[in-house]
């Protein structure tokens, strides 16, 4: 992905989105003029713009030309129709703008590690399919998110979801590495030295998810900056607690 800064406005650019033809933008962190709409004036775009209110949940709606979004309580967009942007914010969680290089169907998803344990990404896999899109056509982007050397949970949280990902056990899938896009090697999850605790790495994790729908690796474009350890792009809810986000969108 690509730092773009235009009219002084911060942003990195799916390469692969692009390429097909889709306008994306993952905001980098912002005080002022940090709505949606104050986002897209910025960059001189037009369109119906759509976003919910976001609660970990794996809860997907579709969006039409009439349904007013803004007070729905949900964790992912998608869209068949034209003239739409779908917009997510995060501050820690993954931002994933999927698309599908046929249909032009898009989606915007918000996921932690909560979304990822709820299947909220292979949930909006099956309904693009049901839409009429392919798996073997889609393009998808992951943003940057917080990674594994600084993601502490208790290892109770995540024994199920290692086993479901990996096919073995916790102790026996320790320092499981998966090939992530171009090739970049990737640690689900390491040992921490508090021993009822480990460091998992949720990209990896919604990475294995794709992976085991049937998603190859050159349909996945990933930023792999982390929003902990970069205050001065991104907010990270782990690093000070706070209420600001930056935006994430996909246009139709």
């Amino acid at each position: 992905m690509k730092l773009i800064n235009y009219n002084n406005t911060k942003y990195f650019q799916s390469s692969l989105l692009k390429e097909h033809g889709f306008i994306n933008a993952f905001f980098t962190k912002r005080h002022k003029k940090n709505k949606p709409g104050e986002l897209q004036n910025e960059l001189n775009l037009v369109s119906n713009i759509n976003y919910l209110k976001q609660v970990h949940s794996n809860k997907i709606l579709q969006v039409n030309n009439t349904l007013d979004l803004e007070s729905n309580f949900a964790d992912c967009l998608i869209t068949k129709k034209k003239f739409q942007s779908l917009w997510v914010y995060t501050a820690d969680c993954i931002p994933i703008l999927i698309a599908d290089k046929k249909t032009r169907q898009i989606a915007a998803c918000h996921s932690g590690l909560k979304g990822i344990k709820k299947h909220i990404i292979s949930k909006l896999l099956k309904i693009f399919t049901a839409l009429g899109a392919k798996k073997s056509n889609l393009i998808i982007a992951l943003g940057p998110s917080i990674k594994g050397d600084n993601y502490q949970v208790m290892t109770k949280d995540v024994e199920d979801l290692i086993i479901e990902l990996t096919g073995k056990g916790y102790m026996e899938s320790y320092l499981y590495k998966i090939e992530g896009p171009k090739e970049e090697e990737l640690n689900l999850y390491r040992k921490d030295p508090n021993p009822d605790r480990l460091l998992i790495d949720i990209q990896a994790a919604a990475i294995l998810q794709l992976y085991n729908e049937g998603i190859k690796q050159s349909q996945i474009d990933l930023n792999r900056l982390c929003t902990y350890s970069n205050p001065k792009l991104f907010n990270s809810y782990r690093r000070n607690n706070t209420k600001l986000r930056q935006w994430s969108c996909i246009y139709s």
